[in-house]
């Protein structure tokens, strides 16, 4: 049975992993009757098990012999015993675990279509934004067949699943044998740990901040696993907070989530004689919990749904930029979607500047950085390389993404920022010198926007972005061939050569 749906109009091949089943047990189904349903299905132990209890799905593994039975016996096997609701196969994308949800997301170019459709399908409608609907789907219809169904139908732009991904996603790259010592901030004038954040000075950040000063009415949003907002290197820049993963504004992170506060003191930390200092130190921040983890170096989880939200949570509250250090999980036009309608639609029509990580796999780039109109953000390191497993920084665990949608490199390997205060977060301080991927990379360049959009607040998204592949430096080993290639883009982030393009015809 081939499992794909389309995106944009192009077909998404999904690869079925033949070691996982994705089961949703009845409520008051005893983990004994759980573990019984398991083992008669040729399933692994029950205490193998991986629970998304907001879901209340349940990944089960095959492993050993039991691994040989095909994954669809399993799911006969499964939905026959009655404490089953459903069982479905989990999908494989790089390191990452799709799983089909009872849920599909519909676009629709005529919203009258919606009735008929509801009345056809037996769907109920969970929430809507605009014209597009989240639906749950009846316990006996298989979510990605009803939803390539629905998309050939009139009036209804796309269908898809809202599948659930579970996965590093970007983040946690920072293994804890590699965590730096404590440090504690010295006794300075200024920023006494900014001489540690080479990547301000090889992108020509500091002498940008003689230049021009962030300004507080632009912007970021950051778009992660949730902020330490009260962290005093970042705590007067945040504006606004949201939750998208249960549609609230308390979106602080867990204390092993170091992810998203990391992100946020490279692009704006404010600069205040404590610690550090973001490249668009003087702008504001919004804080915008798109993943959780359920526990210490666990992976995350999100649905598309959750994502699209946050997007149009972003832009429709006055994010002048977007930084995403996120990626790998499967295409999906509602995320599309939602970045075009941030990218047309906010600032009053001038747009947000949509920047977005690459990915960390040493391959081909990651959805959603392959979308048009971003900026698609690779990572370099100290000494003006490719970042590769090869690359001269020592990291041999990781490399950047690569290919044709490369728009910009920037440092992306021992990156000075803020960590969560105390003993949480990545480093025993609060603050971590080691901060990498292209995730570190991302907000660095989302700063240097902002920076720009301060110096010019009228340009329009696209202006913006051009001034940022066109001031790049030609940095690496590998030729520029009209101007870019595959690993640096159009070059390295040069955010002084921006400024001073910004001022020159301002």
């Amino acid at each position: 049975m081939a499992y794909e749906y389309k995106v944009m109009g192009q077909t998404v091949r999904l690869e079925v992993d033949p070691n996982t089943v994705a089961v949703r047990f009845q409520p008051t189904a005893p983990k004994s009757l759980r573990a019984n349903a398991a083992l008669t299905a040729g399933l692994s132990s029950f205490q193998d098990r991986t629970e998304i209890p907001d879901e209340g799905i349940t990944l089960m593994p095959a492993t050993g012999h039991t691994a040989a039975a095909p994954v669809s016996d399993r799911i006969s096997n499964l939905t026959a015993r009655p404490e089953v609701v459903r069982a479905t196969p989990v999908f494989r994308l790089g390191d990452n675990r799709i799983v089909p949800s009872d849920r599909i997301l519909v676009g629709f170019k005529d919203v009258g279509a919606r009735d008929a459709l509801v009345s056809k399908y037996g769907l109920s409608v969970i929430r809507n934004r605009d014209a597009e609907y989240l639906f749950k789907v009846p316990g006996d219809r298989d979510p990605l067949q009803l939803s390539r169904e629905i998309a050939e139908l009139p009036g209804v732009d796309y269908s898809e699943p809202d599948f659930i991904t579970v996965g590093r996603h970007l983040p946690k790259f920072m293994p804890p044998q590699r965590r730096a010592a404590a440090v504690a901030p010295a006794a300075a004038a200024q920023d006494p740990l900014l001489p540690r954040q080479y990547a301000m000075t090889i992108t020509g950040a500091t002498a940008a901040w003689g230049l021009v000063q962030g300004s507080r009415d632009v912007r970021i949003a950051i778009l992660d696993e949730g902020v330490q907002t009260t962290h005093p290197d970042l705590e007067p820049a945040v504006v606004g907070t949201y939750d998208g993963t249960d549609d609230d504004t308390h979106q602080e992170p867990n204390p092993w989530d170091g992810h998203g506060t990391s992100c946020a003191g490279l692009a704006a930390a404010i600069g205040n004689s404590i610690g550090v200092k973001g490249i668009g130190a003087g702008c504001s921040v919004l804080a915008v919990r798109i993943a959780y983890s359920r526990a210490p170096d666990s992976d995350w989880i999100t649905t598309n749904e959750i994502i699209a939200r946050s997007i149009d949570w972003s832009w429709k509250n006055g994010a002048w930029v977007l930084s995403n250090s996120w990626g790998g999980g499967v295409p999906s036009n509602a995320i599309a979607a939602a970045f075009e309608r941030a990218r047309t639609m906010g600032r009053d029509g001038k747009g947000c500047v949509v920047v977005i990580a690459a990915g960390n796999a040493s391959g081909p780039v990651n959805f959603p950085a392959t979308l048009p109109n971003v900026l698609a953000v690779s990572a370099s390191n100290e000494f003006d390389e490719f970042k590769s497993k090869t690359s001269r920084d020592g990291e041999d665990f990781w490399g950047s993404c690569f290919g044709p949608q490369i728009s910009i490199a920037a440092p992306g390997v021992h990156n000075y920022t803020i960590d969560i205060a105390g003993s949480a977060g990545y480093d025993p301080s609060d603050y971590t010198g080691t901060f990498n991927g292209t995730s570190s990379a991302t907000p660095l360049v989302a700063g240097a926007c902002a920076l720009i959009l301060s110096a010019a607040p009228n340009l329009r998204e696209d202006q913006v972005r051009k001034l940022i592949v066109e001031s790049a430096d030609k940095v690496g080993a590998a030729p520029y061939v009209d101007g870019r290639n595959d690993f640096f883009g159009f070059g390295r982030l040069n955010v002084l050569r921006a400024i001073q393009a910004v001022q020159q015809v301002a």
